[in-house]
């Protein structure tokens, strides 16, 4: 009987010897399996400038009737339109908005509103945009002084484009690619190994910033504030390693 429990011990031990052996190979075999996957960004970044400049302006003129409003906002018209083409803007490269109206009405002592007209507006907007991108930073930078001329006008900030972005997408995405290959197969030469098969590959936002900017977002910026910009591409690419 002694004997017989000596050997059910046994055999205990060597059952949960085994367990403890599956689960130290299994967790080993998980960490090798790990190990054999490397994961690296890769980086890429190009400077470029801007082919495709715009702004809009806006003009507004305020009387007593809506035909005076009307009359002075013509003239303001032709002030602009003949300074924009002295300046060297072409006629294509004008787009003028509607004219929008507004009457204002009188209010009373105690601050209400009456039904007696105050005086009347009338408002309109002017678009330029020209691949000419440096005349588009002169032109919005000398126009103000229209205002001068009693030219009620607000202009709004310059934006510049790259046309051609899609095309500089792609190839900064083969140039980000190759970078981190390259950083992949510096870190695997370091473990003792080599760069495999691409497993996987994602590509992050583009960031397209003014020079030196820091400025950065998870979904991407397009910065149109400058004519020069710096265009930025990030891939996550996953290797397995030989």
């Amino acid at each position: 009987m002694e004997n017989m429990n000596k050997t059910h011990v046994a055999a205990i031990i060597v059952a949960l010897g085994i367990v403890l052996s599956s689960l130290f190979l299994s967790k080993l075999f998980v960490r090798i399996k790990h190990e054999q996957d490397i994961t690296v960004k890769g980086y890429a970044e190009k400077s470029v400038i801007s082919d495709i400049g715009k702004f809009e302006c806006s003009f507004s003129a305020r009387r007593v009737t809506l035909n005076s409003a009307y009359r002075d906002l013509q003239k303001s018209k032709k002030i602009i339109l003949a300074f924009l083409k002295k300046k060297g803007v072409k006629k294509e490269e004008i787009e003028l908005g509607n004219i929008g109206t507004q009457k204002i009405f009188k209010k009373d002592p105690k601050g209400n509103t009456t039904n007696e007209i105050e005086y009347n507006t009338a408002n309109q907007s002017i678009t330029i945009t020209s691949n000419n991108v440096q005349l588009i930073k002169d032109v919005h930078q000398k126009i103000t002084e229209l205002i001068k001329n009693g030219i009620d006008l607000y202009a709004g900030s310059p934006k510049y484009y790259v046309s051609n972005l899609d095309d500089i997408k792609v190839e900064l995405i083969a140039k980000a690619t190759e970078n981190g290959y390259q950083r992949a197969g510096i870190l695997a030469l370091n473990s003792g190994g080599k760069v495999g098969a691409l497993s996987s590959a994602r590509q992050g936002v583009f960031q397209i910033t003014a020079p030196n900017s820091t400025e950065i977002s998870g979904y991407g910026v397009y910065s149109t504030s400058t004519i020069k910009k710096v265009v930025k591409a990030v891939v996550t690419l996953e290797y397995m390693i030989d």
